[in-house]
């Protein structure tokens, strides 16, 4: 069994967050005030992770961003608001992992100046339904699926209960953001979990804030050509995941409706995880996979991992 000292001792925990490869993709998930366009959308991710001999498990997400705007969408520098919805369900293929979220949250951008260039601010709310369940009495090894969703469960129920356990998160962000033909650019920051809530039923383990900034930055480097750059860092209690990464894109047609790209990101510590992606009309489709570094306590299981997402714009 687990020590019981061990449970006592955790008052400061991971929450259960979005752990997916597209941050870009997810940025409203990390940050509200990140719409940094005024298109509806839809996002769908999936990803699948899976140890050799220990488990696996799946998480699925979908996300719509609706700008809340009387202005025509192709008008410059004017300020809007945008509403996204989100719902994010992560399960292990044994059932002793079932946790879902939903959330929402509302932004407003302000222009800084006649060049396309905003400052933004906003809220978001999250509610989370979690049920962990001890495998007979098997444990899971120290630091496990560290920055994944096995690993914030576990952590958020040390007891590992099976019961269910709901609760309330809310976040912040900040950011400012440049939406130029030749060159788009962002930076953020915000804080996450602020009300830190209590996971699990005993009430010994609560959510810690969690600490971030978001980068971005994309530029033409000739009529059909771009490469752009990111990076997403984020800290909470005593895990820090820095997630950075590159992004060429050639445009297939004058119209910039077709386009291809290869990426390549970097999970510090953790794997390097190339990408390739497919834009045709107003739907882009892309694949991720992880090559896991050995050698390390956090990653040393032999563990697999990819993910598709798709965006659509309405």
């Amino acid at each position: 069994m687990i020590l019981s000292s061990f449970l006592l001792a955790i008052t400061a925990v991971k929450g259960q967050d979005v752990y997916y490869a597209d941050v870009q993709d997810m940025k409203v998930w990390y940050n509200p005030a990140l719409k940094t366009n005024k298109t509806s959308i839809l996002r769908a991710n999936v990803r699948s992770v899976n140890y050799q001999s220990i488990g696996s498990y799946s998480s699925k997400g979908a996300t719509i961003e609706l700008p809340l705007s009387s202005h025509d969408k192709k008008e410059d520098n004017i300020g809007y608001a945008d509403l996204a919805i989100g719902l994010n369900a992560d399960n292990s293929s044994d059932g002793t992992l079932k946790v879902s979220t939903v959330m929402m949250a509302f932004s407003y951008a302000l222009p800084l100046d006649y060049n396309n260039t905003y400052l933004a601010a906003g809220f978001q709310g999250a509610y989370t339904f979690s049920q962990v369940a001890l495998n007979g009495y098997d444990l899971f090894p120290n630091h496990f699926d560290q920055y994944g969703a096995f690993g914030s469960a576990l952590i958020a129920d040390p007891y590992q209960s099976g019961y269910e356990y709901d609760y309330f998160t809310a976040g912040v962000g900040v950011a400012v953001f440049h939406t130029g033909t030749e060159k788009q650019w962002y930076i953020g920051g915000s804080i996450r979990h602020l009300n830190q809530p209590y996971t699990e039923w005993s009430h010994n383990a609560k959510l810690a804030m969690n600490d971030g900034i978001q980068t971005g930055y994309t530029a033409s480097i000739t009529n059909e050509d771009a490469l752009g750059g990111y990076a997403y860092l984020n800290w909470q209690a005593a895990i820090h995941e820095q997630v950075i990464g590159a992004l060429y894109t050639r445009n297939l047609d004058d119209s910039s409706r077709y386009d291809f790209s290869l990426g390549l990101g970097y999970r510090v510590g953790d794997a390097l995880i190339p990408n390739v992606g497919l834009k045709f009309g107003g739907s882009r489709i892309a694949f991720y996979y992880e090559f896991v570094f050995p050698g390390n306590s956090a990653n040393s299981y032999n563990r697999t991992a990819f993910e598709f997402s798709y965006s659509l714009i309405l």
